[in-house]
């Protein structure tokens, strides 16, 4: 039987790997590893998120159109105050939805990619 046990990594399109990488940086805090160049052009990068990691490659390599991909959700021990950081940082967000496990809302990055915050409401 196949058992899919995690998310291994998730990656996004970008134009500019390096300015992709900075707004995630600034705006949820994720830390990347230095970019992997080639002739000065930032091709990839990475970050670990809990187990998995967040990679943004650029369009050459992923052969697709940044906003074209499906969504990474991010979970977050309060959405509210996160959706509160990221509109003081000049992010705009959807609104929140309630659901009976979770709270979960979305903003679109500078390139165009959905990324989706989830705050599980479930007692473990």
């Amino acid at each position: 039987m196949l058992e899919v046990t995690e998310i291994a990594f998730t990656a996004y399109p970008a134009r500019d790997v390096a300015a992709l990488a900075r707004f995630y940086s600034e705006t949820l805090g994720i830390a990347f590893d230095e970019p992997y160049s080639e002739k000065g052009v930032a091709l990839y990068c990475e970050a670990r998120v809990g187990s998995g990691y967040f990679s943004l490659m650029t369009v050459a390599w992923m052969e697709v159109a940044p906003g074209s991909c499906a969504s990474i959700a991010f979970e977050v021990a309060d959405i509210e105050a996160a959706f509160a950081t990221l509109r003081e940082r000049g992010v705009s967000t959807e609104e929140i939805h309630v659901t009976p496990v979770c709270k979960l809302g979305s903003f679109t990055d500078p390139e165009g990619n959905k990324v989706t915050l989830h705050e599980s409401t479930v007692t473990p």
